[in-house]
């Protein structure tokens, strides 16, 4: 789980605590329900630390679908590559990415202009 999701839960905590600081006397049916909402956020999160990570084993993608190729022994992932098919697509398409080249957009002088000049 790690530290993003302790970040998530104390900001979910810190947004329900601002929230029913804000309410008045007579709170409003879609104050009651964001306050609500967030509150289930809080508690889906902790509930979620300390326990085993999901079956990914990814602390930012823990309940996410698993690489169908993890485990493959005709296709195995590359080095670095875990369960999880958000990381390894991820990963994939920075490994595609070729680097970008700017073009040019001066023309380039014919290799012996300076031969011409001098004759």
């Amino acid at each position: 789980m790690g530290d993003a999701r302790l970040t998530e839960l104390q900001t979910a905590l810190t947004t329900a605590s601002d929230l029913a600081s804000a309410l008045r006397a007579a709170p409003t049916r879609r104050d009651a329900d964001q306050l609500v909402d967030v509150l289930r956020q809080a508690l889906t999160v902790a509930g979620s630390l300390g326990g085993t990570a999901g079956p990914t084993g990814c602390a930012l993608h823990p309940h996410g679908a698993v690489d169908p190729l993890h485990g493959d022994p005709d296709d195995p992932l590359p080095p670095g590559y875990g369960k999880c098919l958000l990381c390894n697509d991820r990963r994939r398409r920075a490994d595609a990415q070729q680097p970008h080249v700017r073009p040019c957009t001066r023309p380039r002088p014919h290799p012996g202009w300076h031969r011409r000049l001098s004759a």
